[in-house]
């Protein structure tokens, strides 16, 4: 009989992104993730990085690995009212926590005149639902241990900002969710319901065809979960189903416009037949000279952009380039390399997949400056894929990232199962142990990206521009 299972502020994380995750961990006795990539996923950083951002404070760092001997430690500095505490442990019965850092503040506990708060660092840019529940099982541990729940919990950013917000507005959601965790973990199986946070799991192709399966109606590219219950609630509870509903049966579905009712039937369509519906116009420019495909690959745990990739196509010829930050001091060389190369080419397009490499030249064009000429290309030729296709495009895919778009269009990665979290850790991989095919997988895996990215848009141009 299995021993009753520990709970920690994970197990938040692991829940809302996909609750089978959390099953399928406690029931098919799962390794828990390496230390690295659970820090990519839940938005972490190194501790360098962490501990760069607390030097205006007394830092006393509860530096053990026994859980046990780390929660007993803590205890002790609470006790003694240090004002920091960096990696401290709470532990009672089988809630386990350790958040990032304990702040003293005045008032009354049972420790006297102070009570403790906790604060995650986050290198997000905004206070996620999962740092909330986060919080609220903080406070929770640290009112049984310090007589006293926190108002407040906290996430500090990697830009220094700190935000606040109530642990009154999250409790009630929090109680209901630790709930539905203790079902889990006494043999509840929770129901599939695809969303993108199934990607965080090292189950995903598993769940995606337990999914595909029952021919779930979260299957349909983003999909509310209120549009689900509704159609489930008008009798349309599967992807077929949805696809062979007749328009006057559309219309008994409350809550949901019929606009977006015939947006989702398309997509069941799709997803049934397997094929693409084109629903509008695309109009790419018409490119006269060299066109440019940009990727960017990027460390969140340092804050470090260390490859900038360039696929220069002209007529039949393309040619890769980068610009490679071997180390974290490389990388405003690397920026500034990439600039001037692109600046070679003041009438061509740049295009990309998704929004990230225009955040991303946005800020460091503050931080290491960059020429009118690069600024004005970045403002005024930048052409987003991704947002052309959703508009006009119905692919038969839950997904539309550029790896479930472009292998869906015939495109093939050298290193078939890579992903961005890949490239992070092969790119650790050469810093920590100078790992040079792990660098070489990271350059190649940045090459596949921009080449992926020149065969969507070729794909596009031949089938939806020329028609």
């Amino acid at each position: 009989m299995k021993s009753r299972p520990v709970i920690t502020e994970k197990s938040f994380y692991k829940f809302l992104k996909c609750p089978n995750w959390l099953y399928k961990k406690w029931h098919s006795a799962e390794e828990d993730q390496q230390a690295l990539l659970a820090k990519l996923q839940t938005d972490g950083l190194l501790r360098k990085s962490e501990l760069s951002l607390l030097t205006d404070r007394e830092v006393t760092e509860v530096d053990l690995d026994d859980m046990d001997e780390a929660a007993q430690r803590t205890v002790e500095l609470m006790k003694q009212g240090v004002q920091t505490i960096y990696r401290g442990a709470l532990i009672h019965e089988h809630y386990v926590a350790r958040p990032d850092v304990l702040e003293r503040v005045e008032g009354e506990s049972e420790f006297g005149d102070w009570y403790y708060i906790a604060c995650d660092i986050k290198r997000s840019s905004r206070v996620k639902d999962e740092y909330k529940m986060e919080g609220a099982f903080y406070a929770m541990l640290l009112q049984r241990i310090q007589g006293l729940r926190p108002v407040n919990g906290y996430v500090i950013f990697s830009d220094q900002r700190v935000e606040n917000y109530l642990i009154a507005d999250v409790f009630v959601n929090f109680r209901l969710t630790l709930d539905d965790i203790e079902d889990i973990f006494e043999g509840k199986k929770p129901k599939h319901f695809l969303t993108s946070g199934y990607k965080q799991s090292p189950h995903f192709d598993e769940f995606v065809e337990e999914v595909k399966a029952c021919d779930h109606l979260s299957l349909l590219n983003r999909v509310w979960r209120s549009e689900v219950y509704a159609l489930e609630d008008a009798g349309i509870a599967t992807v077929e189903a949805l696809a062979n509903t007749k328009m006057e049966d559309l219309k008994k579905v409350n809550g949901v416009t019929m606009d977006r009712l015939y947006f989702l039937q398309q997509q069941a369509i799709s997803m049934k037949d397997g094929r693409v519906i084109r629903v509008g116009d695309i109009e790419l420019p018409e490119e006269i000279g060299p066109v440019l495909i940009v990727d960017i690959e990027s460390d969140p745990m340092r804050d470090l952009h260390y490859l900038f990739g360039v696929l220069v196509v002209e007529g039949e010829k393309q040619v890769y380039h980068q610009f490679l930050a071997k180390t974290p001091e490389e990388e405003q060389a690397a920026w500034e390399a990439f600039t001037a190369f692109v600046e070679n080419y003041p009438t061509a397009n740049l295009y990309h997949y998704g929004w990230y490499e225009v955040d991303v030249f946005r800020r460091l064009v503050e931080k290491y400056g960059a020429s009118d000429a690069a600024q004005e290309m970045f403002a005024e030729r930048m052409i987003d894929l991704l947002r052309y296709l959703r508009g006009s495009v119905i692919f038969p895919s839950p997904f539309y990232s550029l790896k479930d778009i472009a292998k869906h269009l015939g495109f093939a990665w050298r290193i078939h199962d890579a992903s961005g979290l890949d490239s992070v850790l092969w790119y650790h991989k050469w810093l920590d142990e100078g790992d040079k095919v792990a660098l070489q997988d990271t350059i190649e895996y940045n090459e596949d990206d921009v080449r992926a990215t020149w065969y969507v848009r070729e794909w596009v141009m031949k089938n939806l521009v020329n028609e």
